[in-house]
């Protein structure tokens, strides 16, 4: 018996899971989030069991694709901290994150009623505290309102996503339209 046999079934079972969580979002996408275990398991090329072992409901997979795509806005807000113009910056975050969801809005809707899990909780957390440098950054530069808070984003984000969702909108020149209406009313008056 060699002793390097338990590592390459970690890396197939961590390939495994990282098929099924990118086939969930991808049949999500399509189905919305009716869609069943056995599609996904067939779409990322593995069986039912495969699924379960890596998450014990659906909903511990629909929390693993909100992980992800949260982990994905993070990673853009964080990267428009790089950018010398916060009011841009900012806009285009947003307009990125709007188009992303007119793809498929069926996670990013269900995320209130997603199972309680720590790593769910961290991600949530991390992508506030992104988005609310970015909001900092955009105070500080005078190009954002003074007043402007993760809230007040928070509130008109889901609000247009929640209309456009229940439209069952999915063109992105209209969700980019909105997103940029979005970013427009945390403007500064004398940045508009």
């Amino acid at each position: 018996m060699s002793i390097a046999a338990p590592a390459p079934r970690r890396a197939d079972a961590l390939r495994n899971r990282e098929a099924v969580v990118r086939a969930a979002a991808e049949v999500f996408a399509v189905k919305g989030l009716d869609a069943g275990i056995p599609e996904i398991a067939a779409r990322a090329g593995v069986g039912k069991a495969t699924v379960y072992r890596s998450f014990p409901s659906k909903e511990h997979l629909v929390a693993a694709v909100a992980i992800e795509r949260l982990q994905w806005i993070t990673g853009v807000a964080l990267a428009a901290l790089e950018d010398p113009d916060a009011g841009a910056a900012f806009e285009r975050v947003i307009v990125a994150i709007a188009e992303r969801q007119a793809g498929d809005h069926s996670v990013a809707g269900s995320m209130a009623s997603l199972v309680d899990l720590p790593e769910l909780s961290a991600a949530q957390a991390a992508t506030q505290g992104a988005l609310e440098a970015l909001l900092a950054r955009g105070r500080a530069q005078g190009a954002l309102r003074p007043d402007a808070t993760g809230e007040d984003l928070k509130v008109l984000f889901t609000g247009m996503a929640g209309v456009l969702r229940e439209r069952g909108e999915r063109e992105p020149a209209v969700w980019r339209r909105y997103g940029v209406l979005v970013a427009d009313a945390l403007r500064a008056r004398d940045a508009a």
